[in-house]
C-alpha cells in the first residue's frame, strides 16, 4: 500500500495481511510507525539501562525473572517521572530525554536519598522534580538537513592494491633499471 505523510515523501508498506476489512490500510500505517516507538523503548532498556550488557547476571530462572521485573519497574518509574515533567510543561512525553532522566534519578537516589533523613525525603523529591525541566529536548525535526545514507563498513583487512607500490617506489625502481 502506498501512503504519504504530510510534508514527507511517498512510501510503501508491504504486508501479508490481505483482508482489507479486518486490517484497514490506514490502521496498518499508524501501527507501523507506532512499532518504531516500541523499538525506541527496547533500545532504552538494552542500551541505557542495561548498559549494553547482553545477559542478565542471575544463573537461576527465579533470579532472571526478578531482574527482568526489576528492570521493567525501573523503566516505568523513569517514564512516570518523565510524564510528570511533560505534563507540568504542557509537552508530549517524547520531548523528555530518557537518558538524562535516568541519570538524574540514579544520582538523586544514590546521593540525596541515602544521605537525607526519611522525614526530609518528600521535600527533597519535590525540589528534584522542580529541576527536571532541564531534561526537555527540542522538538523532533521533520526535515533533515542532509539525507540519511548507509556508511560503508571498513574492512579488517588491508586493501590489496596489486604490485604497483607507491609513486616514490616506482621512481626508485625506474632509476635502478
Amino acid at each position: 500500500m502506498a501512503y504519504q505523510h504530510e510534508g514527507g515523501e511517498p512510501s510503501r508498506l508491504f504486508v501479508t495481511l490481505l483482508d482489507h476489512e479486518v486490517f484497514p490500510a490506514a490502521d496498518l500505517v499508524v501501527l507501523y510507525h507506532e512499532r518504531w516507538e516500541i523499538e525506541i523503548a527496547f533500545d532504552e532498556l538494552k542500551t541505557h539501562m542495561l548498559e549494553r550488557k547482553e545477559c542478565l547476571r542471575s544463573k537461576l530462572p527465579a533470579g532472571v525473572e526478578q531482574e527482568v521485573w526489576g528492570a521493567l519497574l525501573l523503566y516505568n518509574l523513569v517514564r512516570h517521572e518523565m510524564l510528570g515533567v511533560a505534563e507540568d510543561n504542557d509537552l508530549p512525553p517524547d520531548r523528555i530525554s530518557f537518558w538524562s532522566s535516568l541519570l538524574w534519578m540514579r544520582d538523586f537516589w544514590v546521593v540525596t536519598a541515602w544521605l537525607t533523613r526519611p522525614g526530609n525525603l518528600p521535600r527533597q523529591l519535590r525540589e528534584f522534580r522542580s529541576k527536571l525541566n532541564v531534561l526537555i529536548n527540542p522538538p523532533r525535526r521533520s526535515e533533515r538537513r542532509y539525507p540519511r545514507h548507509v556508511k560503508i563498513k571498513m574492512s579488517n583487512f588491508p586493501r590489496n592494491r596489486g604490485k604497483r607500490g607507491s609513486k616514490s617506489q616506482r621512481e626508485a625502481a625506474g632509476d635502478a633499471k
